[in-house]
Parts: C-alpha cells; sequence; structure tokens
C-alpha cells in the first residue's frame, strides 16, 4: 500500500517537469487532500504560512475542539507541502497603469522635459486625425499646448489643439490654474499631475500661500523628473522673484543649458547680473540678439544688465526706449524712478513715484523707494518709518524691506515695527547669514544698545573681511577701547592710520585710541604735533578729544570752542559743552548747545529725548 508520504514525493517529482501553471493545479490539488487527509484545521492552519507575495483568503475562526495529535508521517507531508507552496512564488498585483500609459512613451517624456522643442516634437509624433485621437492623447495635447502657452508665450502653437470632455486631474489642474488657485486634488500620480498645478505660479495676484503650494510642487517635480526644462525654470523663476538669485542660478542653469529658448536666456541673465556675473550675462543676451535687438524683452533686459553694473547712463537709455514703445509700463515706470534715486536725481524720481502710486501703492518695491526718498531725500525718519512699516505688514519676509528698517533704527536709536536694528538685522542674517548690510545694521543696534560683547564679536568679522573699511575700523575702536582690549584697538587704529594718516576716520580712530594708551603728557604731545599741518575737520576733533585731557573745566571749554571754530558743526563737541553746562546746573546754556546737536542730527531720537527732558525742567 503506498504511503502519503511516498504519493506525495511521487506526485513533487512530476510538478517540476510541468509547466507553472499546472503546478499552481495540482499543488492546489495535493494541498486539499492533504487537508482532507489531515484534518480541515491543520489545513486551514497550514494555509497561512504560505508565501507573503499575495494575502491569502480570510479563513474561518478555530473550532474549541482540541487538535489531534500528528504522526511523524503527517508532519513530513505537511513540511514538503509548506516547502512546495513556498517555492511557488504567485504573482503580486499589478501597479496601476499611467493615464498616458497606452500613448508612445517618447512623446509622454518630450511633454514632461517641457522645452518648446520637445514639445513641438511630441506634437509632430500625432499623426492622426481629430476622430482617430483617444481621449488621453487629446488630453495630453492639451496640456502640452497649455505649458507652451504659459512657460513659452514667445513660441506659437502649430498644431491643433482639441477640445476634451473627460474629467481629469490634467484638465482640472489646468483650469484652476486659470483661476488662480493651486489645484491640490490631482493626486500627483505622475510628472505632470503634479507640475501642471504649480504654473499658477504666473497668474497675476496669487496669495502667499499658493506661492508655498507653487514652491513644493515644483520641487515634488523635480524628484519626478529633475532634467524637466520646464520644471528647471519654473523653479529658477520662484527663487528669482523672491529675490533668492543664488538659489535660482543653477535651476535657471541647467534649463539654460538644454534650451536656449528666449524667455529662459533672459531670466538667466538677469539672476546673473544680480549675482555679480555682469560679463557672463552680457554673453547670454548676445547670443539672444545683443543691445542692437530692438526686441522689447531684450531691452528690458540690457536695461537691468546696466543698472546691475552701476552703468545708469545706459540703463536709463534702454529704459526709454522700452517706455517709448510701451509708456504704461508701470514696471518700468518704477525701474526708471530707481535709476534715478541712483543717480541722487530725486526731484525727477519723486514725480515718477507720484505717477505709479495712483495706479498701486502696495506694491513691495514702490514702497522700498519712497521709504528711501523720504529718508535719504526729505530727511523725514517719520514718514519712512511709517512707510517701511507698511512694507514690513504686507511682505513680512521681505528682506529689503527689513534692511531699510534697520537702517531707520540705526540712524534714530528707535524701534521700528516694534524692533530695533540689532534684531531687525537678525532677522535677516537667518535668511541669509553673510549679508553685509545687516551685518553692519546689526553693530549698530549692539552699539546702541551698549551690548559691547557681541558688537565686538560681529566687527571683527566685518573687519577681516573689509580691512579697509575705515568707519568699520573707527567702530571696532571704540568697542574695543569699551571692553578694554587696549593693545587690539591701538594695533588696528595704528595700522589704519599709517596705511591711509590723510584720512578723517583714521585719524580719529587713531587719536581715540593713542589717548587711552599714551600718558596724559604724552597724548597732548602728539595733538599739538598734529594740530598745525591737520584740515578744519581733523583739527576740531584734535581739540575735541584734547578737551578731555585738561586738568580745569576752563581750558576744557577753550579747547571745545576752538573745535567749534574749526567746524561748527560738530556734534561731538556740541554735545560736550552741553554736558558741561548740565552737570554745572546750567539748564539754558546746557540746552542752547543741546538744541545744536538735535538741529544737526534730527533723526537721533535718543538726543530729541534729552532735549524734550531739558525742556520740561526748565519750564
Amino acid at each position: 500500500m503506498l504511503l502519503k508520504k511516498d504519493f506525495f514525493h511521487i506526485t513533487n517529482t512530476c510538478l517540476f517537469k510541468s509547466t507553472l501553471i499546472t503546478l499552481c493545479i495540482l499543488a492546489a490539488f495535493l494541498f486539499n487532500a492533504c487537508a482532507s487527509s489531515g484534518g480541515s484545521d491543520t489545513a486551514a492552519k497550514e494555509s497561512t504560512h504560505s508565501s507573503g507575495d499575495y494575502e491569502p483568503p480570510l479563513v474561518s475562526e478555530k473550532s474549541d475542539e482540541e487538535e489531534p495529535v500528528k504522526t511523524e508521517e503527517e508532519t513530513a507531508v505537511k513540511t514538503e507541502a509548506a516547502q512546495t507552496a513556498e517555492a511557488i512564488k504567485l504573482p503580486s498585483a499589478a501597479k496601476p497603469k499611467s493615464y498616458f500609459a497606452k500613448i508612445n512613451e517618447d512623446i509622454v517624456k518630450n511633454v514632461e522635459m517641457g522645452s518648446p522643442s520637445s514639445i513641438s516634437d511630441a506634437m509632430a509624433q500625432f499623426h492622426k486625425t481629430e476622430s482617430e485621437l483617444t481621449e488621453n492623447e487629446k488630453v495630453l495635447i492639451y496640456s502640452a499646448s497649455e505649458i507652451m502657452r504659459i512657460l513659452w508665450p514667445s513660441q506659437k502653437i502649430t498644431w491643433n489643439v482639441y477640445g476634451v470632455t473627460e474629467e481629469t486631474p490634467y484638465t482640472g489642474a489646468l483650469k484652476s490654474v486659470r483661476n488662480g488657485i493651486y489645484d491640490t486634488s490631482t493626486g500627483n500620480s505622475d510628472f505632470l499631475s503634479t507640475f501642471l498645478p504649480a504654473l499658477v505660479f504666473l497668474t497675476p495676484n496669487i496669495t502667499a500661500n499658493v506661492q508655498t503650494q507653487c514652491e513644493q510642487g515644483i520641487l515634488d517635480s523635480l524628484k519626478l523628473n529633475a532634467d524637466s526644462v520646464a520644471a528647471n525654470y519654473l523653479a529658477g523663476l520662484y527663487y528669482e522673484k523672491g529675490s533668492d538669485y543664488e538659489k535660482s542660478e543653477p535651476y535657471l542653469t541647467k534649463a539654460y543649458e538644454a534650451s536656449k529658448t528666449i524667455e529662459i536666456a533672459l531670466e538667466y541673465a538677469k539672476v546673473l547680473s544680480k549675482n555679480g556675473k555682469s560679463a557672463l550675462a552680457e554673453d547670454v543676451m548676445r547670443q539672444v540678439g545683443g543691445a542692437a535687438n530692438t526686441n522689447l524683452a531684450i531691452l528690458k533686459q540690457n536695461a537691468y544688465i546696466a543698472f546691475e553694473k552701476g552703468d545708469y547712463a545706459a540703463a536709463e537709455e534702454a529704459v526709454a526706449r522700452v517706455l517709448q514703445q510701451t509708456p504704461n509700463d508701470l514696471e518700468f515706470v518704477l525701474f526708471r524712478a530707481r535709476i534715478f534715486i541712483e543717480k541722487n536725481d530725486y526731484i525727477h524720481a519723486v514725480s515718477l513715484l507720484d505717477m505709479y502710486a495712483r495706479q498701486n501703492d502696495t506694491n513691495i518695491d514702490y514702497l522700498i523707494l519712497r521709504a528711501r526718498v523720504q529718508l535719504d531725500w526729505s530727511k523725514n525718519t517719520n514718514a519712512a518709518t511709517d512707510t517701511i512699516e507698511k512694507a514690513m505688514q504686507l511682505y513680512p519676509d521681505n528682506v529689503d524691506a527689513l534692511l531699510i528698517a534697520a537702517r531707520i533704527s540705526s540712524l534714530t536709536d528707535g524701534p521700528v515695527a516694534g524692533k530695533y536694528a540689532d534684531e531687525l538685522a537678525a532677522t535677516v542674517l537667518e535668511k541669509k547669514p553673510s549679508n553685509k548690510d545687516a551685518l553692519v545694521y546689526a553693530l549698530d543696534g549692539l552699539v546702541q544698545r551698549e551690548n559691547w560683547q557681541e558688537a565686538y564679536d560681529i566687527s571683527s568679522n566685518l573687519i577681516k573681511a573689509q580691512p579697509d573699511n575705515e568707519s568699520l575700523i573707527l567702530k571696532h575702536v571704540s568697542i574695543c577701547l569699551k571692553l578694554a582690549k587696549k593693545k587690539e584697538a591701538m594695533e588696528v587704529a595704528q595700522k589704519a592710520y599709517n596705511a591711509n594718516p590723510a584720512s578723517e576716520l583714521n585719524t580719529q580712530a587713531y587719536i581715540l585710541a593713542s589717548t587711552q594708551i599714551l600718558t596724559r603728557d604724552e597724548s597732548i604731545k602728539l595733538i599739538d604735533s598734529m594740530l598745525p599741518s591737520a584740515s578744519s575737520k581733523i583739527k576740531s576733533y584734535l581739540y575735541y578729544r584734547k578737551s578731555f585731557l585738561e586738568r580745569n573745566e576752563d581750558t576744557s571749554l577753550a579747547d571745545l570752542r576752538s573745535s567749534l571754530i574749526a567746524n561748527p558743526r560738530n556734534s561731538d563737541a556740541l554735545f560736550r559743552l552741553y554736558e558741561i553746562y548740565y552737570a554745572k546746573n546750567d539748564y539754558r546754556k546746557a540746552q542752547y548747545y543741546l538744541k545744536q546737536v538735535v538741529a544737526i542730527n534730527p533723526n537721533d531720537s535718543s538726543v530729541r529725548k534729552l532735549n524734550e527732558a531739558l525742556t520740561q525742567l526748565i519750564q
């Protein structure tokens, strides 16, 4: 009589000689046969040990009856059955097909590449009439055409675009783009369903939330296709509009290397010029037509490049040519005002700013230029503060607005939008740690608040990066003296003075450090030796420093009067006279000098507060 295990061995041998389909059928048959002879509960239990590539059907709950004891033969049969089941790998569930799966793969890839040439090549491969096209082919043609229309307006659509009746994530995303909405319901199942919603970034007046969604959509698209010209161009454009030119450049570089289309070339040249690569920017522009070309977009870009180079005359000429063709171009009306401001032609700048404000008085560039005029020309810090606070409310993360605010705070020694210069500068430095303007304003704020150690850390780094900056050297020497770092102060001041002894700032730093290091007699001797050949401003400073060295008040007052004869606007000497008379309780004479300080430094809020307090004291 044939034993179970002998029967199973013979059958197993036959199974490996048949096809995969026959194996599966026989395995199932034998497994059921074993189950019927070994007990239904045992078979159900063993089925749970089969290969894990698919989920087996649910089994009924175990019976409360006790399992029978298995014999050695039953155990052997079960083991061989389990091994056979594990050896037979049933196929896993197929992945869902792409909506465009039935379309030639090269066509889809060309559309995803998204350059004008790749899109045109993709469309040229459709050799069908409208009736022969499937619905998904029409959707792909429509999507490609919208990419061309939105991203590459300089290019003509030379193929037929057909209406689509089927609602798809692709058509839905493009409909949302037209309405200024970022479509989050596409599922992001492939490149196009991820990328198309981000095209809304080019729709005017989108919200900050939509902009954030666009950035994520663009980055997700690049994860799916890092070589896509369309996605790299849109990424570069996104960061360029946010003034993050360093982050924008690599994306535009990759897009430009793959496609020299004019839209990419213009943005690439603009970013290069912003990053100080004017020569490379000009090379790019020469390839798309150069300065002689009358194309409006090229004229505009040449104006930007000239401006970044500091060639304001060439920039003004290009802007004038643009405005001759499009007199109502508000962007270039504002740009022309900016050129006038850089040329210190504030009268013409104000006229253009007033013209622009009648159309739009909330644009960030307008608000920044208006604040600069109020600060540098009108000398009206209150108006400038109101303007820049409005800008910060509308655009809280704008670096230029934060820098103007920090500058105002450093000038007035007062808060702007509730923050002082060092706090405002710190916000900029979180985004751009190497921003030199932010570091300088942070230093000014720390000095005003007498935070000498942090001020020292910043000034030390700044003079390493800018060893010839005389203003920074004077600040660093002053800070070192506050921290009793007299040796370092003297070394820095001496080096700067030896390099340029004619510099007023270097002379001030040298005398300031020397009078702290040398004895009183040595300091007076040094000052007396420099007085005969000194300019009026330096002579005024020398007498001012000498007044601190005199042994009696009358001699100090004589030095201060000599200082004012040499330079009547020496606010340091005037303030020293205020301090002397205030200490003598001669408040009216003290205010006489303090009012002159206020007149010279109208923006200094700390001096204004002293004058207000003194006025109340006199009354």
